[in-house]
């Protein structure tokens, strides 16, 4: 039974238009079910946080939820659109994204860590970066997300790296990334501590890491590349020396060093199709040997195999494009039983949306995946659903509980051509990692967890299984060293972007003028990270640079613990590591 001074007070609320313009839309949580709808309705909050669909517009009003029960049921359905959302992003990162990716450093003659760095780490942390900058983080504390993010994927992605299949890493770049990571964290906090230094410039020292970061690695690579000059002159000069036993050691040690460089500079396409058995029959906790070698892929033989001068231009039109949309791999399916199947089944509507959408290029495929016809369409529809949904994101004109589909600026994209596949695909990574970041703090705000929890667990995982997606997919293709790469670069990348933006822009401001980056959370986060990166930088040493499957599970295991411990702080089990003068004892 509602009192009829909360029916009052629901009125003033409704009735103050300019109270409501500073309203969270947690505050919908307090009211009664029969109020929801119409709070949701008013307050400005709930569509600023939200991206093309109002979650609570859609709760309360679309489906008018009237009981706790209800309620937990479309929390379900929203897992499933969670799911749906997971899927889109695990299909455009492994079958388009990553494959260009790949292609780049190829024709940028990187190595194949520095791929990682420079092109993956840094792909795969834009969508995040550019979720931070959105109304849906606007409330959260940017440093805290920054370390728990990074703590998320050095654990989970670079654990799950290491699990899936053994690689020689290379030792000092690893090192070396894993130190800037550690001098940017304690360069946020000693400036966090600073009051006499201006915002502005603390945000502009903060951002210089990063060109710093990239430069070394640059310079680094430029040297790795002379000293392998120099010792295949030095290995000549040898060869053609009188021999003798210290001349012999001497030339021996040196091809040894040479082999080493040399595959540390190596970057190659590799055969995807290893159908390997028998990795979990030796134990859990057991590295595999590498029992299959990666065939590396003749690149010119795939362009031209299918090539013959007196075949008429259009040949094979219908059935290559029929093949190329058809969402379902036939190899596959054959592969697979009744389980692998249903997937296939369940996953086919976001893969032939992909397919008919994002223009799909492979070195490993037959024609470099090339159909004639599909990429025709492409380069119609790319640009103007692209443009579409960019549009319809910054014009936030709703109807009810969704967005309305802008289509202004993308009736001009008819005149365009070509759209990059990369930028195509960051789009749809934005978008999804907007809507399923909204969508688990809105679960986490129905089962009463607060938002500075969710934003450390729940919602840094959520916003880490692109990472974790797009590096099981190199891992199991043996791109081991790229996929390390991208977890520390681009752990790097996201911790000075984001909170060197955040100083710059200074959006969060405390009464002292100074800007909120840090939570009484953030000093265990932190505590976590340092042991992270220490530990790893451990673990490498005692390995010798030769990533083990226990090593994958010792991260893991951190994680874990992480998780547990936090979990036991928003349930006031135990307290944080924050320095809080005075603690309340329980019940007080």
């Amino acid at each position: 039974m509602i009192s009829s001074k909360t029916m009052v007070d629901t009125y003033n609320l409704l009735n103050h238009s300019n109270y409501l313009e500073n309203v969270s839309c947690l505050a919908v949580m307090d009211f009664h079910f029969s109020n929801r709808c119409e709070m949701a309705r008013r307050i400005d909050h709930c569509r600023f946080i939200t991206n093309f669909f109002n979650y609570f517009v859609m709760m309360y009003c679309a489906f008018k939820i009237d009981n706790k029960i209800t309620e937990v049921v479309v929390m379900l359905l929203f897992g499933l659109i969670y799911c749906v959302f997971l899927c889109v992003l695990y299909l455009g990162i492994n079958y388009y994204f990553l494959p260009t990716l790949k292609i780049a450093a190829l024709r940028l003659r990187i190595n194949e860590y520095m791929a990682g760095v420079l092109l993956v780490g840094v792909a795969n942390s834009t969508p995040d970066l550019l979720v931070n900058l959105s109304p849906v983080r606007h409330e959260s504390l940017t440093f805290n997300i920054a370390m728990a993010n990074a703590l998320t994927i050095i654990c989970l992605s670079g654990g799950m790296v290491c699990f899936i299949r053994p690689f020689r890493m290379n030792g000092h770049s690893v090192f070396r990334d894993l130190l800037f990571l550690l001098l940017t964290v304690e360069l946020v906090r000693l400036f966090i501590k600073i009051k006499s230094i201006t915002a502005l410039l603390k945000g502009i020292l903060v951002l210089s890491i990063y060109p710093i970061y990239l430069l070394i690695n640059v310079v680094d690579l430029f040297l790795h590349r002379f000293t392998i000059k120099q010792l295949r002159m030095e290995i000549e000069i040898l060869r053609h020396s009188p021999s003798s036993l210290k001349h012999d050691n001497r030339l021996t040690e040196k091809i040894i060093l040479l082999n080493n460089l040399e595959e540390d500079d190596d970057i190659q396409f590799r055969e995807s199709k290893i159908f390997r058995q028998g990795s979990f029959h030796a134990g859990f906790f057991v590295t595999p040997k590498l029992l299959i070698r990666h065939r590396e892929v003749d690149v010119e033989a795939n362009r031209t195999m299918l090539h013959n001068k007196a075949n008429p231009k259009n040949l094979f039109l219908i059935s290559e494009f029929i093949h190329s949309i058809n969402p379902i791999d036939s190899e596959a399916w054959y592969l697979n039983g009744k389980w692998g199947r249903f997937i296939y089944i369940a996953k086919a509507p976001v893969s032939f949306m992909l397919q008919l959408l994002i223009p799909f290029v492979d070195y490993q495929k037959v024609k470099h995946g090339w159909s004639k016809l599909l990429n025709c369409i492409q380069i119609v529809i790319n640009p103007f659903v692209t443009l579409t949904l960019v549009e319809t994101m910054l014009d936030d004109k709703y109807y009810d509980w969704y967005n309305l589909l802008q289509f202004n600026l993308a009736m001009w994209s008819l005149m365009a051509f070509c759209m990059l596949t990369i930028f195509t695909v960051i789009i749809f990574c934005w978008i999804c990692a907007w809507e399923m970041d909204a969508l688990i703090s809105i679960i986490g705000i129905v089962f009463d967890l607060s938002p500075s929890f969710m934003s450390i667990t729940f919602n840094t995982v959520s916003a880490a299984m692109a990472d974790f997606i797009s590096y099981e997919h190199l891992a199991q293709h043996g791109y081991g060293k790229m996929a390390f790469g991208a977890v520390v670069g681009g752990s790097v990348f996201n911790m000075v972007l984001n909170v060197g933006i955040e100083f710059v822009m200074q959006k969060k401001v405390d009464s002292h003028g100074q800007v909120i980056l840090f939570g009484n959370e953030g000093e265990t986060i932190y505590i976590f990270l340092v042991l992270t990166i220490t530990t790893t930088m451990w673990w490498c040493l005692t390995f010798n640079f030769l990533a083990r499957r226990s090593a994958g599970v010792f991260l893991w295991c951190i994680f874990i613990l992480f998780f547990v411990y936090s979990t036991a702080i928003e349930f006031e089990w135990v307290h944080g590591f924050e320095d809080n003068p005075h603690i309340n004892p329980v019940g007080e």
